[in-house]
């Protein structure tokens, strides 16, 4: 099938080859309190049918805190280094690195941040609920952090591009995203930052109204 992309799902071969071995690495099923991970960043969008600018250069595995240490046991093989905290970019998490070949991949674990006076924590117990869980071609069964909280997280990076190309998604069904959306919103008291932003993105006033 080539270097290029497998089963249309847009992600490069490397990385897609490498999501099926953490998909089969990562599979709890039976135990009774499994650590839940979600998949976000580049490849999550594609696997939600973002129209992205650039193909995906890493895989970003997101969890609590309490299941990383679970969850880096799961990949220690492929381990370059162990979950240590992380302060960059106004940020701060438990972050993992691991290479599957020649695939990069991240595990964040409890990552929150700030951006001026807003602050935004991703509470993988929560958002799980609200997880698209589908099988992939190729890959297997992914469960997906929200499009919502990925519209989130790129409005607050300043990331205008990937916010608008969110967006278009969201548009699609929006009332069935509205609910997450409030709750995000309310949770980390962002009603004075950003309902500005999202009216002129999802085009329905109403939308933002907390």
């Amino acid at each position: 099938m080539g270097r290029g992309c497998m089963a249309g799902s847009g992600i490069p071969y490397a990385l897609e080859t490498a999501l099926s071995s953490i998909v089969d690495e990562l599979d709890f099923d039976g135990l009774e309190k499994p650590p839940v991970w979600l998949l976000g960043g580049s490849c999550g969008l594609l696997l939600h049918g973002v129209q992205l600018t650039a193909p995906p250069h890493d895989i970003d595995l997101y969890c609590d805190l309490e299941d990383t240490l679970r969850l880096h046991k799961s990949l220690l093989r492929y381990a370059v280094s162990p979950p240590e905290e992380d302060f960059s970019g106004c940020c701060y998490s438990l972050r993992g690195l691991y290479f599957i070949g020649e695939a990069k991949i991240e595990l964040v674990g409890g990552f929150r941040m700030s951006s001026g006076s807003m602050q935004y924590a991703v509470d993988i117990a929560t958002l799980q609920h609200f997880a698209p869980v589908r099988k992939y071609e190729g890959i297997g069964r992914v469960s997906l952090m929200p499009a919502v909280h990925e519209l989130l997280f790129n409005l607050l990076r300043g990331r205008d591009g990937r916010c608008q190309a969110i967006a278009e998604l969201l548009k699609q069904d929006l009332p069935a995203h509205l609910p997450l959306l409030h709750q995000l919103i309310q949770e980390n008291g962002l009603e004075d930052s950003l309902p500005l932003k999202l009216e002129a993105l999802l085009g329905l006033p109403s939308a933002i109204q907390i």
